[in-house]
C-alpha cells in the first residue's frame, strides 16, 4: 500500500525550515531551497524524495513567484530524481497558470526521468497526471493509454490505494464521451476501492464526487444511500457546521426546476423508503423550491412537514435548521403569514440551542483547560515554597561565594585592564608601522611610475634621433656609396661595393626596427589594436603560426597605459622568444565590463615558475611588475613539454 512518507529527513527538515504563514521573499525563498538542497549528500533516495516534496511545498507557498523559484531550483539541482519529484508541482502550476502545453511537455520530462530511475509510484502518478492532461484537452485516445498504464501499476497490492483515482479519471473520460453508463460504472468501481476506508479527505471526496453525478442522472436509490453516507462521514469531522453550510446541500440547490420535478417526487420516496433522512430533507428543500419556482408554494409545505416528522427522530440540528427555514420562506410566499412566524420562532429556538450547545461545550472545554491549570498553578505554587526553603539555608553560602567572586573578578578586572593597555600599545605600534609600509610602498609606486614614464621618454627620443639622424646618415652614406659604385667599376669587380651595400642595408633594417620596437608606429596611428596586430605580424614572418583574438577593446584609454600594455606584452613575447622554442602562439585581447582580460600561451617547452622565481629571473620579475603597477593581477601556468599559459586582468578604468 502507498502510506503517506514520513521519514526522520522530512520531520528534521519540516521543523528546522518550518514555512511561516506570511510569505517570504524571493531570496529568503532561495535560501531555504540551498539550505535543503545541502542536507542531500548521503541520504537515502525516500529521504531524498521527502527532502524534494519540502521544496515543492516551499514553493508553493510563494504563489506568485512559484514558476520562479520552481526555475532556480531545478537550475541548482539537476539530478534525475529532483527533477522528477519538482516536475510533479511545477507543472501543476503551468497548468494552474493556463501553460497546459508547457505543463504536458514537463509531466512527460517527469514520465521519463520515473521510467529510467525504476520508480513505480511517480510512473503511475506521472500516468494518471498525463491522462487528466489529455481529457483536458479533447485528445480520448491519448487519455485512454495514459490511464490504462496506471491503471496496470495501480491494481497490484502495494499500489490499491491509488486505484480509486485511476477509476475517477476514466469515468470523467467517459462522461465526457457522452457514455454515461460506463462513467457510472468506473464511478462505481471508485466507490469499491474507498468504501473500506477511514473517514477522510479521500473517501468524502469520492462520495461527493457520487451524489453529484447521481443527482443529475435518475439513479434516485444510490443518489440515497450516497447522500446519506456523505452527510454522516461530514457531521462526524464538523459537527458545528452552521446551519445552510453543508456542501451537500448545494448539489441539490441545482436540482430545483420544475422539469425535475418528478424526479424529485420519486427521489424523496425512495428516500423516505430507506430511510436516508439528508436526501429525503435536501430534496425536499429542493422540491420546494422548484414549487415557488412554479409559484405553487403550498404543494411543497407537506414535502417539507414528512421531512420535519422524519427529523424528530434523530439529531441533526444543522438539517432541522435548513428544513425550518425553509418551511417559514415557503409559508411566507403561500401568504401563510402566521404559519411563517411560528415556523421563525421554531428556527430561532433551534438556532440559540445550537448555540447553546456549542457553547456549553466550550465552555466545558474551558472548564477542563481551567482545572488543569489550576492543578499545575497549585504544583508550582508548592515548588516556589520548596525553593524559598532552599534559597534560605544557601543565602549565607551564596553570600561569601558572591565575596570570593567578586574579589576573583576584580582582580581579573584590573589584570586584563593592565593587558588590554599592553594589547593597545602594541596595536598602535603596528599600525604606526604598518602605515610606514603603504607610504614606503606608495613612494616606490610613484618612483617606479616616474622611471617607466622616463624611460619611455626617453625611448622616444631614443627612436626620433635614430630614425631622424642616423637612419638619414645612413642613407645618405648609401647614395653617395652607390655614386662612388658606378664610377668606380674596378672595386665592383673586387664585389667589396656588393658587401658593403648590403651591410648598410642591413644597418637601415635594424635601425628602422630598433626605433619600432622603441616607440611602434602603429600604436602612435591605431592603438593598441594596430600595435598588437603589428606584433602579431612580424611573429608570423618570423615562422611563428600565431591565432590573434582581440574582442572590442575599451574606447578611450590613456596613451601611457596602451604604451605599457604593449611593452607587457613585447616582455612576454620575448620571453617566448629566448627561452620557450615554440611553434605556435595565441594572444588574445577581450573586454570584460570594467577588465581587459589577456591571454598568451605557446606551445613551447614550459618551465617551472617557482625554480625560475628563486633564481631571481629578470623578465619574470619585469612581467610581474608592470602587471602589479598597472594594479592588476596574472597568474602563470606552465607545465615541462606542455606549454605555457599567462592569464592577466587589468582594470580598464
Amino acid at each position: 500500500m502507498i502510506l503517506k512518507r514520513r521519514s526522520f529527513l522530512y520531520v528534521v527538515i519540516a521543523v528546522c525550515f518550518s514555512i511561516p504563514q506570511c510569505a517570504f521573499s524571493q531570496e529568503a525563498a532561495k535560501k531555504r531551497i540551498d539550505s535543503v538542497l545541502k542536507t542531500l549528500n548521503g541520504k537515502a533516495y525516500e529521504e531524498k524524495k521527502d527532502a524534494y516534496d519540502f521544496i515543492n511545498e516551499l514553493i508553493l507557498k510563494e504563489n506568485k513567484e512559484a514558476q520562479s523559484l520552481f526555475e532556480y531550483a531545478i537550475s541548482k539541482d539537476s539530478t534525475d530524481l529532483g527533477r522528477m519529484v519538482l516536475y510533479t508541482k511545477y507543472s501543476q502550476k503551468l497548468s494552474q497558470l493556463g501553460l497546459t502545453d508547457d505543463a504536458l511537455q514537463i509531466k512527460l520530462l517527469g514520465l521519463e526521468l520515473a521510467e529510467k530511475l525504476h520508480d513505480e509510484t511517480a510512473v503511475m502518478e506521472y500516468h494518471s497526471s498525463i491522462g487528466i492532461t489529455y481529457l483536458y484537452q479533447s485528445k480520448p485516445d491519448k487519455a485512454t493509454y495514459h490511464f490504462n498504464e496506471a491503471q496496470k501499476i495501480a491494481e497490484k497490492e502495494e499500489h490499491r490505494d491509488y486505484l480509486w483515482n485511476i477509476y475517477y479519471g476514466k469515468g470523467l473520460l467517459q462522461l465526457m464521451l457522452g457514455n454515461v453508463e460506463e462513467g457510472t460504472n468506473n464511478y462505481r468501481k471508485m466507490w469499491e476501492v474507498v468504501k473500506e476506508y477511514p473517514n477522510s479527505s479521500t473517501k468524502r471526496f469520492a462520495l461527493y464526487i457520487l451524489v453529484d453525478h447521481f443527482s443529475q442522472i435518475d439513479y434516485p436509490t444510490e443518489l440515497a444511500i450516497f447522500t446519506e453516507e456523505l452527510s454522516q462521514l461530514y457531521e462526524e469531522v464538523h459537527p458545528n457546521t452552521p446551519a445552510g453550510h453543508m456542501p451537500i446541500k448545494n448539489i441539490f440547490e441545482k436540482r430545483a426546476d420544475p422539469s425535475n420535478l418528478p424526479r424529485l417526487k420519486e427521489a424523496i420516496r425512495i428516500s423516505d423508503s430507506l430511510n436516508s433522512i439528508n436526501s429525503l430533507c435536501y430534496t425536499s428543500v429542493a422540491l420546494a423550491d422548484t414549487y415557488v419556482k412554479m409559484k405553487q408554494p403550498e404543494k411543497a409545505i407537506p414535502y417539507l412537514e414528512r421531512a420535519l416528522q422524519k427529523l424528530k427522530t434523530v439529531n441533526k440540528p444543522q438539517v432541522t435548521l435548513d428544513v425550518l427555514t425553509k418551511m417559514a420562506s415557503v409559508n411566507e410566499a403561500a401568504e401563510k403569514y402566521k404559519e411563517a412566524y411560528q415556523y421563525k420562532i421554531l428556527e430561532a429556538t433551534m438556532r440559540d440551542s445550537v448555540n447553546s450547545n456549542n457553547m456549553q461545550r466550550n465552555i466545558a472545554e474551558l472548564e477542563v483547560k481551567f482545572d488543569t491549570e489550576k492543578k499545575e498553578r497549585k504544583i508550582l505554587e508548592q515548588d516556589l515554597t520548596i525553593e524559598k526553603e532552599n534559597r534560605q539555608k544557601h543565602q549565607i553560602m551564596m553570600g561569601l561565594i558572591a565575596l570570593g567572586l567578586l574579589l576573583l573578578l576584580s582582580f581579573v578586572f584590573f589584570r586584563k585592564r593592565l593587558k588590554d593597555q599592553k594589547t593597545i600599545a602594541q596595536q598602535k605600534e603596528a599600525i604606526q608601522s604598518q602605515q610606514i609600509v603603504e607610504l614606503q610602498q606608495k613612494n616606490k609606486l610613484l618612483a617606479l611610475n616616474s622611471m617607466i614614464e622616463g624611460q619611455e621618454a626617453e625611448r622616444l627620443r631614443i627612436a626620433k634621433d635614430l630614425h631622424d639622424s642616423l637612419g638619414g646618415l645612413l642613407a645618405t652614406v648609401k647614395a653617395h656609396f652607390t655614386t662612388i659604385q658606378k664610377e668606380i667599376e674596378q672595386l665592383e669587380k673586387l664585389n667589396i661595393t656588393e658587401k658593403t651595400n648590403n651591410l648598410i642595408d642591413e644597418a637601415c633594417i635594424e635601425v628602422r626596427r630598433i626605433s619600432h620596437n622603441m616607440m611602434p608606429h602603429a600604436l602612435s596611428i591605431s592603438g593598441l589594436r594596430g600595435a598588437v596586430e603589428d606584433m602579431a605580424e612580424s611573429l608570423r614572418a618570423e615562422g611563428y603560426e600565431v591565432q590573434l583574438e582581440i574582442g572590442k577593446l575599451p574606447d578611450a584609454m590613456e596613451p601611457t597605459k596602451e604604451v605599457m600594455i604593449y611593452r607587457l606584452l613585447q616582455e612576454i613575447i620575448s620571453n617566448i622568444r629566448k627561452h620557450a622554442k615554440a611553434s605556435k602562439l595565441l594572444i588574445q585581447l577581450l573586454r570584460h565590463q570594467n577588465e581587459l582580460h589577456i591571454l598568451v600561451e605557446d606551445n613551447g617547452k614550459g618551465f617551472d615558475y617557482d625554480a625560475a622565481t628563486e633564481k631571481g629571473g629578470l623578465g619574470l620579475k619585469s612581467i610581474n611588475s608592470r602587471v602589479q603597477f598597472l594594479d592588476g593581477t596574472i597568474q602563470w601556468d606552465s607545465q615541462l613539454e606542455q606549454g605555457t599559459s599567462i592569464t592577466i586582468n587589468l582594470p580598464t578604468s
